[in-house]
């Protein structure tokens, strides 16, 4: 069956070139020749081929990463398995299939599990472990399909090295949501090569918990990262093991995510749980790429199609490590079904991530207040603590992050306790009230002649007071803030921030926008580069021929220091990266700030 694959394969619609040196690098097919399935295969071909080239010249250093060095491995081995490859069969790309299984067989340990990827990593683990197994199988099933008897070496050795891991597979444990299904995918790959019962019984233990999946369609991690992992885990199962009930959940994830991405394919992450809520490198629906692609074929879903569509025109070169998908699973290289119109024009409330999307054509926005600051107090991994309630974007321009912070005994950023939506469902409310207190002495029976009392938490820093134990003249800040699309005028908003209760506190709005563009009606503020001040009237920021207006401005006493105490004591912060714009104010504090 597996050299059916190989022949299936479309090999007219590469050019098979001859090597007599290693060439360089070869340009990544341009956007207008990605027309039509062979002629997508075929782009990844050609880019893949040029990965290899370059790894034939130098090999990176982080394939000492057993992991990178398993990926690496697997598109060595679709480039030389595939007949329309520049590198079919090539000794130079199998000596360097035989330097990667070496470097990896020397990496794995007694126990089948591989050396930690860093210094500081998790020693001995099986989830990592099961990223790598899932590369080194689809690697073992490209050589067999090669059918190369030149590779039955190294095949010999991937064999030992999968037949190692099995049992740990079987038996380990993980320590995040994901790394279940990633535990899961693996066993189902290697299953498809060394069949036993004891893989499929350990897939439905841990599939008997329930896919941890909310009603808007969300993963319990909501990252972009991690619901990407367990997305192809999931599709893993679904096609090695012939399940496809398991499709459901990821058909529910990608409704939700087309209502989450921009325009241009970039996913919104202010709902989630982990790293990608830091605003690094921008995630892209790229990251879901052979899931749509899957889905829209074995389906006939058109806005799946028309999403894989638009991954391919837009950002192919970010998918070229899913040649090994295409070659090793036919779905993929069929034709796409009819596309059908991405939705572009809708406000849609997700009540499990406390969050909303808008979009009207080019512009979109989100409106967030579901931290899980209010229900656990607490920063730390695995939390939703983004302080960002409000995201716009206007084609090329983003406005990245609207924060507040009251400098309110330093307690730090505005984090809503939910969200709420109006009746009619033109507004959206966020509100937070903050409380901290000055303490009176402990009553009799609770003092120590020693003076020595419990370590407490005042909820902005410890001490050894015995906090619960005392009376409190308790002070109070309330914040609320309404997010409302301007009437008559789709993709404009307002933001009504209004702040109460302790009079005389200070109050700072920040704006932060990705960089690459300018502003106008702002003023520099001294001594902080790309840092601007909002005292009055309207300012603009524009890229290209798009600008995002927003005012008016106020500009009061206030200290800006965002990220609170909490933050301070542990010499870090929670900044907005970008080019940030302040506005300030005292409280009472009200102001309707308008976006547009």
């Amino acid at each position: 069956m597996v050299r059916t694959w190989v022949r299936g394969w479309r090999v007219a619609a590469v050019t098979v070139l001859a090597v007599t040196a290693i060439p360089a690098a070869v340009p990544a097919a341009a956007a207008a020749d990605v027309s039509d399935s062979s002629d997508t295969f075929a782009a990844l071909v050609r880019q893949n081929d040029a990965q290899v080239a370059g790894w034939l010249q130098a090999l990176p250093s982080r394939a000492g990463s057993p992991r990178e060095a398993a990926r690496l491995l697997k598109l060595s081995a679709a480039a030389h398995a595939h007949p329309g490859s520049r590198w079919h069969r090539h000794p130079q790309v199998l000596a360097l299939i035989e330097t990667l299984v070496a470097r990896l067989r020397a990496r794995q340990n007694a126990d089948g599990t591989f050396d930690a990827e860093f210094a500081a990593g998790n020693p001995q683990s099986p989830p990592d472990a099961g990223f790598l197994i899932r590369h080194l199988a689809q690697s073992k099933a490209l050589l067999d399909a090669g059918a190369d008897p030149a590779t039955a070496p190294v095949r010999a050795v991937l064999h030992e090295l999968l037949a190692r891991s099995a049992p740990m597979l079987r038996t380990g444990g993980v320590h995040t949501p994901n790394h279940r299904w990633v535990i899961c995918g693996a066993l189902a790959h290697l299953n498809a090569l060394q069949p036993a019962p004891a893989n499929v019984a350990r897939i439905d233990d841990w599939l008997g918990e329930g896919i941890d999946q909310d009603p808007d369609g969300q993963f319990s991690e909501r990252s972009t990262i991690y619901s990407g992992v367990t997305v192809e885990a999931l599709l893993d199962l679904a096609i090695q093991l012939q399940r496809p009930a398991l499709l459901e959940p990821i058909r529910r994830h990608l409704e939700f995510l087309l209502l989450n991405a921009d325009p241009d394919g970039e996913l919104d992450t202010l709902a989630s749980r982990r790293q990608d809520q830091q605003g690094r490198e921008p995630r892209r629906l790229a990251a879901y790429y052979v899931a749509l692609r899957h889905l829209a074929i074995v389906q006939g879903n058109g806005r799946f199609a028309a999403a894989a569509r638009l991954v391919e025109r837009t950002d192919l070169a970010r998918v070229t490590d899913h040649v090994a998908e295409w070659m090793l699973w036919p779905s993929l290289r069929q034709p796409l079904p009819v596309l059908a119109p991405l939705p572009d024009d809708y406000a849609r409330h997700f009540p499990h991530s406390g969050l909303v999307r808008v979009r009207r054509g080019p512009v979109t926005a989100s409106i967030f207040g579901g931290s899980d600051w209010a229900k656990v107090r607490d920063i730390s991994s695995g939390l939703s603590t983004n302080p960002t309630f409000f995201r716009f974007r206007k084609g090329a321009a983003v406005l990245e992050s609207v924060r507040l912070t009251p400098g309110f005994f330093n307690l730090g950023y505005f984090r809503s306790d939910g969200l709420e939506v109006s009746a009619d469902g033109r507004e959206y409310r966020l509100a937070q009230t903050q409380r901290a207190a000055y303490y009176q002495p402990l009553p009799a029976a609770a003092r120590r002649p020693d003076g020595d009392y419990p370590l407490t938490s005042d909820g902005r820093f410890y001490s050894k007071m015995d906090f619960p134990a005392r009376p409190r003249d308790e002070k109070q800040l309330t914040t609320r803030v309404t997010v409302r699309e301007r009437a008559g005028a789709p993709g404009e908003f307002e933001l009504v921030c209004d702040i109460s209760g302790t009079a005389g506190i200070g109050v700072v709005l920040e704006l932060c926008f990705r960089p690459g563009g300018t502003f106008a009606g702002v003023e520099p503020r001294e001594a902080e580069p790309d840092t601007f001040v909002l005292k009055s009237g309207t300012g603009r920021y524009t890229v290209g021929t798009d600008t995002i207006e927003f005012g008016p401005g106020t500009y009061g006493p206030s200290r800006i220091n965002l990220s609170g105490e909490e933050y301070s004591w542990r010499n870090g912060q929670l900044r907005a990266e970008g080019q940030r714009v302040y506005l300030s104010g005292v409280t009472p504090f009200r102001q309707t700030l308008v976006i547009r």
